[in-house]
């Protein structure tokens, strides 16, 4: 856990970064992951998809 907390601000670092060229950015931090969000997480990817998508 030590690790994650150094990374903890990027899903909204790269949000702000994304938004200089796109207008509906969203960034959202699932606590606990990587870079295997489905298979760490699975459900929580999946309800932020969806409501992204709707």
């Amino acid at each position: 856990m030590g690790r994650w907390v150094e990374y903890a601000d990027h899903g909204t670092r790269e949000a702000t970064w994304v938004r200089e060229y796109a207008t509906n950015v969203t960034g959202v931090v699932i606590p606990n992951s990587g870079h295997w969000l489905y298979q760490v997480h699975p459900a929580e990817l999946t309800s932020v998809l969806l409501q992204f998508l709707r």
